[in-house]
């Protein structure tokens, strides 16, 4: 990732492990079926997530982001690849921001990390 990206982030990341599930939203050939990885980072942007293949720049995602408090009932979120880099033949890191949240799930998101960040601090 270039020092260019990472100048232009909005947000504090957050290194922590949630079960994230993605589909790829308009995918030729057929129905997507959900993935189910993990994310390594976490911001109110956007995620890094651990995906298992390839995505392209652009690649627009259907995201369920699983509170660890709540994972019944995960955030709904749109989100677009903006950046990869390949870690082996199976894993990949992905950048992923998100473009579109519905207002409750942006809530809850936000109590979320601003709570974790709040933990980072105080216990440091």
């Amino acid at each position: 990732m270039s020092n260019d990206y990472a100048d232009r982030r909005k947000f504090a990341r957050l290194d922590l492990a949630l079960t994230v599930s993605y589909r790829v939203v308009d995918q030729v050939g057929g129905e997507d079926k959900p993935q189910d990885v993990v994310s390594s980072d976490v911001s109110l942007g956007g995620l890094r997530l651990m995906t298992p293949g390839p995505l392209e720049h652009g690649t627009k995602l259907e995201l369920e982001i699983f509170l660890p408090e709540d994972d019944l009932n995960p955030i709904r979120a749109d989100g677009e690849v903006v950046w990869q880099s390949k870690i082996s033949q199976t894993s990949f890191e992905t950048g992923v921001v998100i473009r579109g949240i519905p207002d409750a799930d942006k809530k809850r998101f936000m109590e979320f990390v601003f709570d974790q960040m709040s933990k980072m601090v105080t216990n440091p």
